[in-house]
């Protein structure tokens, strides 16, 4: 064969036209060897190729053909592509046939559509006749015709919408998903410091990191970066890259049949394939054994549901080959093509030093080197955004594109290409174009950027596609690409081994995709040199990784706060961790923020444990448009079910009478009030969310009341104290912080299973409650697409709700009842006033309150004192913000010390004391405070401060009105410092007797 491949190109064309007739029709000797031999040999291993011998030079189709080279039988012009180079090859062919062409892969044959005209009219202008996927031999023998990316007709519709959408669920293009790449650019950062400096190839590092973020999605976990397993898979899919992009892999998409009988390298694909797949569908195992329908962790979750909603449809297209290999596809497309990126793209910094300090010196100005980069920041730095625009025109990743094919004859300018033809949009072609980029070859951010320069789009910029087969995971890619490789320049500068002159940019394989060469670096931290757009305010030296943390006395971090105040004043900054975070204390620093320049500090600032708990999702913890809805949402329902109203309060009344029941029955014998408050407290916002009371022995209802105590009780302890400072370490070290989550795992799994009660009994026109206001209201927006009313976010918010409205007040209660044994006096002070203005017999109402400035001073000194809420929750800047003679950087986060305002001396004499005269004139009459900031202030006050002022009043004046409370020890001994002090200051457990009046 080979010998008379090579006297074909020794004749003349005649004689070859001649030779070939003889060999042809009587099997002669050409070169000195027979034909027959080869051909027989061919026939037996290869069937296509005696079908295809016969047929290989008639083109069927109802028209002109585009032009293109010459082929051969069996060959077809397997001889004129450089598999080493196929893109200059293809480059060469184009300026000869134009920018449409005809060549044989093998025996395929196979349409080039070459430059931005052409790939646009195909992929955009005629997106439709060109939507199906064309033949990849290689990859349709692995996937069958399964999955999301090389599946075709109804399955390719099901599958890509409802992947699509699932994504968009999990947080694709949110906040959320946001959230989780900056977490994880924190995991990698730290895997970098632990180079110390020392020379390590990034391969597997940013695998790791770039697969863990569509794990999450996917499986609904990250993996360590030591999980031998996880690096074992990772292994086997770059393996299978590298693999598929060889002369090895090439050869197999010429001549399939032929490779398939024989042995070689790319055996290896189909074995590592299979041990990913089986990865997967052990996944699938697990996923199947733990659903729950009612809350979908994850992708696989979402697709096991659906199969299960269409097991009676003969149609359906949700079936688990297809969960395996859709969940395959979004696994290795989510982690092969953004890792491959970053890598190619920190090899072109390493050649550009220059490049990577203007890029670090843009970071700098705009963000600092504290805070972690967000998506926000991109349109503040053009440069920045330039050279990853630039590094993926550079690379063209996938240079031919993943190919298309025609469902039908379909004209195509002067040409017809026929139906089921295989049609390749040559990516590379478009990013490379000379018309739209000068110097096409050279990397040069400057194809990016204007001559002032600002930022400038191109509509040849095409790495992920076009068309209505663009890669479906677009929007994580992009927002991936910038975040991590921002977050590494911010902390780290690359050093190469070699001269920079000397590396080497070009692809090491280029195939289905473009790899960059093997290559180790060092990285430099960057930490010491601090910067900013201005001066930050002072504060204690701190360490890289562990920040302020041997600072920072987490038993009473109010106290440490404190003191750092008397040495660096009221605006000052330290480290929780490597997160920068500026502390505003006492009342005039925070009242500037939060009250004067409220829109400025208007945004919800990072706080690990509450952004692990809500994703982004909710009222509490989100920000921008969702959370002005949710919020604008929340405040009109909770008010047209009666909060601030007379309805609300004859609730509460209500409750605290049965609260009053509960108490008697303990008949004067020693209690612990938690549960019997929490379920008071519980049942009012339970009321208005679910629209129904629990019963106090519920034993549902008491658990759930036991795991919001157990979450407020690890959030304020060391775990969770430590959990803010490294959350990335604590995700993956054992502790009292994982029982945390699973609780706030099985609130939620309530809440969801409530909310499915609601949709099977929801009337419209007559809502219960907030939940079925909620449901009424995503039916409303089904339609609007920049709605942030749908099902995670209606369980989120009820979650806030649901806790928000029963911990913070029930342990406000809790608290107060304990300062009340300590303090008899000020306990018989109280009942004597209510004696005077209610008596024993008449209910409790807000409209006593005005009448009882003693009591209200209580209620009023018992949340100043406990400061509930020390810290206040955070907030942050959304933008450079000059703040005195400070600049506090965009995204920074900023903790409002509430303790410092209700225990601000200036206002309250000896704070530290519990003292109800901190509210009296001296005419014993009520004196307000505007230090009195218990809820916090400004645009993000508690939402429901008017319903627990209410709680609070109404309840503990319906108690004492019935009881008189007695300790189990002398009242001196007493303590009411905080037990824990975090995020919310618990008090010490205690029992007490209630003594019938």
């Amino acid at each position: 064969m080979r010998m008379w491949v090579w006297d074909r190109f020794n004749m003349g064309k005649q004689d070859w036209k001649r030779k070939y007739a003889i060999v042809k029709d009587r099997g002669v000797k050409v070169g000195g060897k027979k034909i027959e031999m080869y051909s027989e040999t061919l026939e037996k291993k290869c069937p296509v190729a005696s079908s295809n011998k016969a047929t290989w030079r008639k083109r069927p189709g109802n028209g002109k053909l585009p032009p293109g080279p010459w082929s051969l039988p069996i060959l077809g012009n397997a001889l004129q592509l450089k598999t080493k180079d196929l893109i200059r090859t293809l480059n060469k062919l184009h300026e000869k046939y134009g920018p449409v062409f005809t060549l044989y892969f093998g025996s395929e044959r196979v349409v080039m559509l070459h430059g931005y005209q052409a790939v646009k009219k195909a992929l955009i202008d005629r997106g439709d006749e060109f939507v199906s996927r064309g033949k990849v031999p290689v990859i349709d023998k692995l996937f069958k015709g399964l999955g999301v990316i090389f599946s075709n007709g109804e399955q390719w519709k099901q599958l890509r919408r409802f992947a699509l959408t699932t994504l968009r669920n999990f947080g694709m293009g949110k906040k959320s998903i946001e959230e989780r790449i900056q977490e994880e650019a924190q995991c990698l950062v730290e895997k970098l410091s632990s180079t110390q400096k020392m020379p390590f190839d990034p391969t597997f590092l940013l695998s790791c990191t770039v697969s863990n973020v569509i794990c999450s999605i996917v499986f609904g976990n990250r993996y360590d970066y030591e999980d031998k397993k996880f690096l074992a898979l990772l292994d086997k899919m770059d393996d299978n890259i590298h693999l598929l992009n060889s002369q090895w892999g090439q050869f197999y998409q010429l001549f399939p049949s032929l490779m398939d009988v024989f042995p070689g390298p790319y055996n290896q694909i189909a074995i590592n394939f299979a041990a990913v797949k089986e990865f997967i569908s052990e996944e699938l195992k697990k996923h199947e054994e733990t659903l729950d329908p009612t809350s979908p962790r994850d992708f696989i979750d979402c697709f096991l549901i659906k199969m299960e909603q269409e097991k009676q449809n003969g149609k359906t297209e949700f079936h688990v080959e297809n969960s395996v290999m859709t969940t395959l596809d979004l696994f290795s497309g989510g982690t092969e093509t953004t890792s491959t990126t970053l890598r190619y793209g920190l090899l072109i910094l390493l050649k550009y030093p220059d490049i990577q300090e203007k890029v670090q010196e843009e970071i700098d100005h705009v963000i600092g080197r504290m805070r972690s980069p967000c998506i926000a920041d991109r349109s503040q730095m053009p440069y920045t955004d330039a050279v990853v625009h630039e590094i993926q025109r550079f690379i063209a990743l996938v240079p031919l594109g993943l190919p298309r094919a025609v469902s039908q004859d379909t004209p195509f300018g002067q040409y017809l290409i026929p139906k089921g033809t295989t049609v390749y949009p040559i990516l590379s072609s478009v990013l490379h174009d000379s018309n739209e980029f000068p110097n096409p070859e050279q990397f040069n951010p400057g194809h990016f950027l204007n001559e002032n320069g600002t930022f400038r789009k191109s509509s040849f910029f095409m790495p992920f596609s076009a068309g209505k087969r663009i890669c479906l995971g677009e929007g994580l890619a992009r927002m991936e690409i910038f975040l991590f490789l921002t977050t590494i320049l911010q902390n780290f500068t690359l050093k190469p081994f070699t001269d920079p002159k000397e590396i080497d940019i070009s692809p090491a394989l280029s195939g289905l995709m473009n790899l960059p060469r093997p290559y180790q670096l060092c990285v430099l931290p960057r930490w010491r040199k601090r910067s900013g757009n201005g001066k930050l305010p002072p504060g204690p030296v701190s360490f890289p990784i562990i920040g302020n943390a041997l600072q920072l006395k987490t038993k009473n971090l109010s106290r440490t706060l404190h003191k750092l105040s008397e040495i660096y004043g009221p605006v000052f900054t330290v480290h929780f961790g490597s997160e920068r975070v500026v502390i505003l204390h006492g009342y005039e620093a925070v009242k500037e923020a939060l009250i004067d320049h409220a829109d400025k500090f208007a945004a919800r600032g990072h706080m690990p444990i509450g952004d692990k708990f809500n994703n982004g999702l909710g009222i509490v913890f989100s920000n921008g448009e969702r959370w002005k809805q949710l919020r604008q949402f929340a405040l009109t329902t909770l008010r047209n079910f009666g909060m601030g109203k007379r309805s609300i309060e004859m609730q509460i009344q209500e409750e605290a009478q049965y609260l009053v029941k509960k108490l008697s029955s303990t008949q004067k014998m020693p209690f612990e009030p938690t549960f019997l408050l929490s379920c008071a407290v519980s049942n009012i916002i339970c009321s208005i969310i679910f629209g129904k009371h629990r019963d106090y022995e519920d034993r549902k209802f008491l658990t759930l009341m036991g795991l919001m105590n157990d979450i407020f009780h690890v959030v304020s302890s060391h775990w969770g104290q430590l959990y803010q400072l490294f959350p990335s370490l604590m995700n993956v070290l054992p502790g009292p912080h994982k029982r945390m989550f699973k609780n706030v795992d099985e609130l939620k799994k309530f809440i969801s299973e409530e909310v499915k009660k609601h949709q099977d009994s929801l009337d419209p026109s007559s809502p219960q409650d907030l939940i079925d206001c909620f449901l009424t209201k995503m039916e409303q927006d089904k339609h609007n697409d920049k709605s942030e009313f749908y099902l995670e976010n209606l369980v989120t918010t009820t979650f806030d709700l649901f806790i928000a409205g029963t911990e913070s007040t029930s342990t406000t209660l809790r608290y107060g009842l304990l300062i009340l044994l300590k303090y008899p006096e000020i306990q018989e002070k109280v009942q004597k006033e209510i004696d005077f203005v209610i008596g024993r017999t008449q209910s409790v109402c807000m409209a006593n309150r005005s009448q009882m400035p003693y009591t209200d001073a209580v209620v009023h000194e018992i949340q100043r004192f406990i400061a509930v809420i020390p810290l206040g929750l955070p907030r942050t800047v959304s933008q450079d913000t000059p703040f005195r003679q400070y600049i506090i950087p965009k995204g920074t986060t900023i903790y409002p010390i509430l303790s410092s305002v209700l225990h601000d001396s200036k206002e309250f004499r000896d704070p530290e004391q519990f003292n109800p005269e901190h509210f009296l004139n001296e005419n014993g009459t009520f004196r307000k405070s505007n230090f009195f900031m218990p809820f916090s202030a400004g645009k993000r006050i508690c939402l429901g401060e008017s319903l627990a002022r209410m709680e609070i009043f109404l309840i503990l004046v319906t108690i004492l009105q019935n009881f008189t409370l007695k300790p189990l020890i002398d009242p001196k001994e007493i303590d009411i410092s905080p037990e824990k002090s975090g995020v919310s200051n618990t008090p010490k457990p205690y029992q007490l007797c209630a003594l019938p009046r």
